[in-house]
């Protein structure tokens, strides 16, 4: 079965009755959950890791030393799911997690020489990924994208 799609010329008149097709939550969850499929994929392939455990390790090794609160604000992952995959890492010995002197609730992460060959291996492979995504889109495209992005994630916080 094939759904019409509405013409730019019918769309304003039609948007009440948006086929679920046409809903920008629906199209971005869909892109969102095939590129984590494939970077999931290129994870398990490169590095035997998860997606949530690459964005923990990505992000840790950027900052160098980071909290888990942090990190949660970031990577606007859920607390719950973040401290899994960081004491996952720890025991792993991936992530190192000393407390904090300041705040002995707290603690600091970092790298570990093992977390470190992995950021380092993974890295260049991520950003080629990146590349390729980024194939056949002009500049000025990416900047309009990023700016509804960046419109789109204001919108989500009132």
């Amino acid at each position: 079965m094939s759904v019409a799609l509405s013409t730019p010329a019918t769309e304003a008149e039609d948007i009440g009755a948006l086929p679920l097709h046409q809903f920008l939550t629906y199209r971005i969850s869909r892109v969102q959950a095939k590129l984590n499929a494939q970077a999931t994929r290129l994870l398990r392939q490169t590095s035997g890791i998860t997606l949530t455990q690459w964005r923990v390790i990505a992000l840790v090794g950027a900052a160098g030393k980071t909290r888990l609160s942090d990190l949660a604000k970031e990577a606007a992952l859920d607390k719950g799911l973040l401290s899994r995959n960081v004491k996952t890492l720890v025991r792993q010995k991936v992530v190192a997690a000393q407390m904090d002197d300041a705040d002995h609730r707290a603690q600091i992460l970092s790298l570990t020489p093992k977390g470190q060959e992995i950021f380092e291996r993974t890295l260049p492979v991520t950003r080629a990924r990146q590349q390729k995504l980024r194939e056949g889109i002009s500049e000025d495209d990416l900047r309009a994208f990023r700016r509804v992005l960046d419109h789109l994630e204001i919108a989500a916080e009132k």
